[in-house]
């Protein structure tokens, strides 16, 4: 049996061109022997169809049961993540926790070709980047059931991570926007930032002020609330966060009360304005990106019904308050009296 670990998923001509990666010597034994790389490609009209193509190709049985990582090319997600999606959805062998990329303005099969020539073992490389971004997110909101929980709100964009592939390396940049279902936009690493510290996903933030004072923002907590007057929307954003001093390349003691207090509400507007970010991108796109409309869902189950038929109109209309409590930490210093009297 050939065990599928990465899943590229294109569309072109009319049709999907699915492109599954597997190692060779596996056999049946899934982490067994240190074969290469291997991509075999399936065509059909759907998504299911591509994949019996592949099966019938396949010298042996193929399964997507140890498939960790489906990598959606340019055009498929333009065409629509319902359709792509679907069928990973009905298939009882996929893991729900199975992590979903875009490729922006690329093939997933260029991507996954790339990965072999330049003898990358690539759902290696996807899994070292996915465990290096929990060092800084809190969870990963792009697993396959997360994806479909988000769909299933129809008035709210659906974020996925977007893959930015370079000459021999790729990272994870920003977020792709999807209105619809189907790919609108990509968002740059500010945005992208500010949404998940608005959707409380963030685990610690570096942050460099113009007073040339690092710091390390962790203990992030953001709550999102919302009221109605006359269907008039306000919400209100609280965030708490602390912060710790990591470097001070400036001769001055910023460990006075002055300067604390400064720093304190220099940070503030720092995240002040990184979160304002994706609110303008909405007050401008009308496309919601931080999931406001199941928070008013939630919050006022009675007048969603209504609100929901004009939310087009309303989401530009929102009005948002902010409370911010912050709190700047001493660092250790050793051997260095810069920063102190």
């Amino acid at each position: 049996i050939d065990l599928v670990r990465v899943l590229g998923i294109d569309y072109y001509n009319e049709e999907f061109i699915l492109s599954a990666l597997y190692n060779s010597s596996q056999g049946a034994d899934p982490e067994g022997g240190s074969g290469e790389s291997v991509v075999i490609e399936g065509r059909g009209r759907s998504v299911f169809e591509a994949y019996e193509n592949i099966k019938q190709k396949n010298k042996k049985t193929i399964s997507l049961a140890h498939t960790g990582y489906f990598l959606l090319g340019y055009n498929a997600a333009a065409k629509g993540i319902d359709k792509c999606l679907d069928f990973l959805s009905r298939d009882e062998t996929i893991k729900m926790e199975s992590l979903i990329f875009v490729m922006k303005y690329m093939d997933a099969m260029e991507f996954i070709k790339n990965g072999i020539e330049n003898e990358q073992v690539l759902h290696e490389d996807l899994e070292a980047i996915s465990q290096k971004q929990q060092e800084v997110i809190k969870r990963n909101d792009n697993n396959l059931v997360n994806i479909l929980n988000e769909m299933e709100q129809s008035h709210s964009a659906v974020l996925i991570p977007y893959i930015l592939s370079e000459e021999d390396s790729f990272s994870i940049a920003g977020y792709a926007v999807f209105k619809d279902y189907i790919l609108t936009d990509y968002l740059d690493e500010d945005t992208s930032n500010g949404v998940r510290f608005l959707k409380n996903i963030i685990r610690r933030y570096p942050l460099l002020l113009s007073s040339e004072v690092g710091l390390l923002l962790t203990n992030i907590n953001t709550k999102l609330s919302s009221s109605l007057d006359n269907k008039r929307i306000t919400v209100m954003i609280e965030m708490d966060y602390e912060s710790a001093i990591k470097e001070v390349t400036a001769e001055q003691d910023v460990f006075s009360y002055e300067m604390r207090n400064k720093l304190t509400e220099e940070q503030n507007q720092a995240i002040l304005e990184l979160i304002s970010k994706p609110i303008n991108y909405m007050m401008t796109t009308g496309n919601d990106i931080i999931g406001l409309a199941r928070l008013i869902e939630n919050d006022h189950v009675r007048e969603w019904g209504s609100l929901k038929e004009n939310w087009s109109e309303l989401i530009f209309d929102i009005k948002y308050q902010y409370v911010i409590h912050s709190k700047i930490d001493k660092s250790f210093i050793m051997g260095n009296e810069r920063g102190e009297k």
